[in-house]
């Protein structure tokens, strides 16, 4: 069989563009892969973030409670010592 060289130009550059497209797949999956990394950790902290309000919640009715048990208090110890 005999090529020429613009016959064996062809093939290389044929078998260059495969590996061009392979290369543009495995980068294009390695970014892939990477976004997905990435959401799950912004997914994590959306989760964690929730979390953190609901305990702030509880943090601030609590801390409510304690405010109305004071003024009680602080009406209780007021109309004692008027007495």
């Amino acid at each position: 069989m005999d090529m020429s060289p613009s016959t064996i130009a062809s093939l290389v550059s044929i078998i260059g563009v495969a590996l061009a497209y392979m290369s543009f797949l495995k980068d294009k999956l390695k970014s892939a892969e990477e976004f997905g990394q990435l959401k799950q950790k912004v997914d994590n902290l959306e989760q964690q973030s929730k979390l953190n309000e609901s305990r702030f919640e509880k943090i601030e009715e609590k801390l409510d409670d304690i405010k109305v048990t004071l003024t009680r208090i602080d009406t209780s110890v007021k109309n004692l010592t008027k007495d």
